[in-house]
């Protein structure tokens, strides 16, 4: 049993930090991860509106960054793993 749950060793950049469950269904998983960001940044809202949250509040926006950013690349990666091949290509004679 592979107990490591991270990427795939041929992922490349970010993607390393996204975990391979996430890779199964991946417009699944960003939508989670869209709808997690928009709640941070309703959260951050509505803390900032009534002046609560102390210092921490701060830390709420890199997260929901973080999350869209990832729900980006996981969006977009179905549609670069299916990408038909250019015309250029030299296997055709």
């Amino acid at each position: 049993m592979n107990v490591n749950c991270w990427a795939d060793k041929n992922a490349s950049g970010p993607l390393k930090l996204v975990p391979r469950y996430e890779y199964r269904h991946p417009r699944v998983f960003a939508g989670v991860r869209m709808a997690s960001g928009v709640w941070l940044l309703i959260l951050t809202a509505i803390l900032y509106g009534y002046d609560r949250g102390g210092w921490w509040r701060a830390l709420l926006i890199p997260a929901a960054a973080g999350h869209l950013y990832f729900a980006y690349l996981l969006y977009r990666l179905p549609r670069a793993a299916n990408a038909s091949p250019s015309r250029d290509s030299t296997d055709t004679p």
